[in-house]
């Protein structure tokens, strides 16, 4: 079936070669103004490319269709693109969001700085989608470039540099009391004016060449209900029941994915609410068309929970139960359980981050490239919990430096490509007692305390050869070594422990060969390597949290391998009628050895399920795929397209999952059609979307989701 599928995508490329590349479509002119500038990217290569002659399969999403998306949340321009299951719990209240690339989680970055924590979640909320120029995605393994992380594919949000005066503010509001406000503005406010004798001394030693740019948004929802309660109760009661005990009748019920069990839906923890606030800053100054510099500063806090929590439980009289012992009724058999002041609540979160980024930016054109990156995140989550009475710290900082030059040599037929980069990254994860469960800071003794150290050194180096004007060749490969440090935990028994220091490196590869088909059309292939250190969250963090009656207890695993991951691909891209139809497809095939997975084991305590997990690396998996687009410029200011994804995945060797199951976290297939209206005053889109099953800790089902925007 692969094969078949394979070949029908590159037999409908081969049968394209007959379509003339210049064949116009009157009606289509109008439209050229706003769409026919070509982008140009670096994300596959960090040289200069236009999408269709980078080596691997790239998407650039605009800011016109980021605004058509609804660019209030960073996932939604996304859901344009192919290949690209962005994985989500709930909707706002989200911030353990990770979009998912060919069966793994993608690398994100903001302006080339790494966005995820030290869990390998990234919080959606923080990044500054007002400010946000377009998104870069690139498809395949990128370890050779940009390390860890960058498995199956990279996500580059890149925020706007002003280049005259911009003023914006909006308001949303929707069901749920959903409120979203935003402004911002942006200027070169010391552009010289028309008296030259008036000048002042900002404007003779800046003029135009300085810009900054500042926004500010609010967000907060009522929220819906979300996390069901539930009652997982083992064996029903034997002899007479206790006249004093009610009894609830017609609860209904549902099967535990985890355990396979029954269990009881006895409430609800109410509707989830949030609440967010973000503010950015950037400025910067243009030394020439070739060489600037500029700072940004990114803050960003939420927080959310649950309000309104109530027992569905009911007597025969149809009196509500809500607290003490209750007998729940089953046809013939007869359960007891009980209820208290904190069955109905749930853990509460509050996130808050400061990003700081300086880049510099110099080019002699036709001679060479240099970039530089400097950058510093730290971040703060602290989680909540009445019925467990404690409130846990989680302190989080990287820092991250990178530099990189490429030089143009035999006039330009050769590019190489050099970098280096280093990420250090700490961790104090402080679990405190409360002397009143329901008061977040009262603080009375510390119950554990876990942290640690990462430093990762990267180098790489990327050569691209063009021995003919149809043909571009590259190889590259990147050394990452990393030191993990000063790791103190607790095991799955409570236990404190501390960790040897780890010591350890990887080399990722990668060749990739890239063919012209004429003016129009492109073939390349490509074979790389691929690598995710494990993170210090799942090297040091013990953690308990408890959902609808379930508890879980988790413990970190510091003695963690890499999961490793070799990839190869082959695919297609053609532009037609002068650009205004484009089509591609891309086969590719992963194999991922020591995935790390929760190995759990599963107890009933006292009517509710305990979970107890532990990070090991046990399984590996393949995931092949296919990749299809097609993307038009149509009259009347329309852009529209139709993507579809379709996995093959199984675990090969596995000790939590069974040989053969699908790979967590991967549908087989993705379906796509949006279109889009795009005026200087007015951006609209309509988007179809279809997900099917994906398998994670529960089995989250097919889907299929109309949505609709305006701005």
């Amino acid at each position: 079936m692969k094969l078949f599928v394979f070949v029908l995508f590159f037999l409908f490329g081969g049968l394209s070669l007959g379509t003339s590349a210049n064949a116009v479509d009157d009606a289509g002119e109008q439209t050229d103004d706003v769409f026919q500038l070509e982008p140009i990217t670096v994300i596959a290569t960090k040289t200069p490319k236009a999408p269709l002659d980078s080596p691997a399969s790239v998407s650039v999403i605009s800011e016109d269709e980021i605004q058509a998306f609804n660019s209030e949340h960073p996932f939604k321009p996304l859901f344009r693109i192919e290949g690209i299951y962005p994985r989500q719990y709930r909707g706002l209240a989200d911030y353990w969001s990770r979009p998912m690339i060919r069966g793994n989680r993608a690398l994100v970055m903001v302006d080339g700085l790494n966005w995820y924590d030290y869990g390998h979640y990234y919080n959606t909320g923080a990044i500054p989608m007002k400010d946000i120029e377009r998104i870069e995605v690139v498809r395949g393994p990128f370890s050779a470039l940009y390390g860890t992380l960058a498995q199956t594919g990279v996500i580059n949000y890149i925020t706007k540099i002003p280049y005259d005066m911009e003023a914006e503010g909006s308001f949303t509001y929707g069901e749920d009391n959903t409120q979203f406000y935003s402004a911002r503005v942006a200027a070169r406010p010391f552009a010289a004016p028309d008296d030259p004798e008036s000048l002042s001394w900002a404007e003779k030693n800046l003029g135009d060449n300085f810009f900054f740019s500042m926004s500010f948004k609010y967000r907060t929802t009522d929220g819906y209900e979300t996390n069901p309660t539930y009652k997982t109760l083992s064996a029903p009661v034997t002899g007479g029941l206790d006249s004093s005990i009610p009894v609830a009748t017609n609860v209904d019920s549902d099967i535990n994915p985890q355990t396979g069990d029954t269990r009881y839906i006895v409430g609800t923890q109410g509707d989830n609410w949030y609440e967010d606030y973000g503010a950015f800053l950037k400025t910067g100054y243009e030394f020439s068309d070739d060489s600037k510099v500029w700072y940004s500063f990114n803050i960003s806090q939420f927080e959310y929970g649950w309000e309104g929590g109530k027992s569905y439980l009911t007597d025969d009289s149809g009196d509500l139960i809500t607290s003490g012992d209750v007998y729940i009724q089953d046809g013939s058999d007869y359960y007891l359980t009980s209820l208290s002041d904190t069955t109905f609540t749930a853990t509460a979160y509050q996130k808050e981050s400061f990003v700081h980024t300086l880049h510099y930016d110099y080019s002699v054109p036709g001679k060479v490239d240099v970039n530089a990156i400097v950058g510093y995140n730290d971040k703060e989550t602290q989680s909540h919990s009445v019925a467990s009475a404690y409130t846990k710290v989680e302190d989080n900082d990287l820092i991250q430096a990178d530099l990189s030059a490429t030089f143009y040599m035999m006039d330009s037929r050769v590019l190489l490509t050099v970098g280096t980069q280093g990420v250090k990254e700490t961790a104090e994860v402080t679990k405190y007692n409360l002397s009143s469960p329901s008061d977040s800071d009262s603080w009375a003794s510390t119950q554990s305390q876990d942290s640690g150290e990462s430093l990762t050194w990267g180098t790489f180096v990327q050569a691209e050869y063009t021995p003919v004007d149809f043909t571009t060749l590259y190889l590259g490969g990147r050394y990452d070594h990393w030191w993990a440090t000063d790791t103190e935990y607790y095991d799955i028994n409570g236990n404190h422990e501390v960790g040897e220091d780890t010591d350890d490196g990887q080399f990722s590869p990668k060749a990739s060969v890239v063919c012209r088909l004429g003016e129009n059309g492109v073939l390349r292939a490509s074979y790389g390597e691929s690598f995710t250190a494990p993170s210090l969250y799942y090297r040091i963090a013990s953690y308990s949290y408890s959902i609808g009656g379930e508890t879980t207890y988790a413990a970190g695993n510091p003695d963690l391998d890499p999961t490793t991951n070799k990839s190869w691909e082959v695919g297609t891209e053609w532009e037609f009628f002068d650009k205004h139809l484009r089509v591609k497809a891309t086969y590719f095939q992963n194999e991922f050895e020591d995935l790390i997975v929760n190995a759990s084991r599963n107890y009933v305590i006292n009517g509710e399920t305990v979970t107890i997990k532990r990070r090991t690396n046990a399984e590996s998996a393949d995931v092949d795929g296919i990749e299809a687009a097609i993307e038009a410029i149509l009259p009347y200011n329309l852009k529209g397209g139709i993507h579809y994804t379709h996995h093959w995945s199984e675990y090969t060797q596995t000790e939590v999952n069974e040989a053969g199951w699908e790979v967590a976290e991967v549908p087989t297939d993705i379906f796509n059609f949006w279109i889009g209206y795009f005026t200087d005053f007015l951006d609209a889109s309509v988007n179809l979307r279809y997900s099917d099953s994906v398998y994670d800790d529960c089995r989250v089902p097919r889907f299929l989701r109309l949505s609709s925007h305006v701005s």
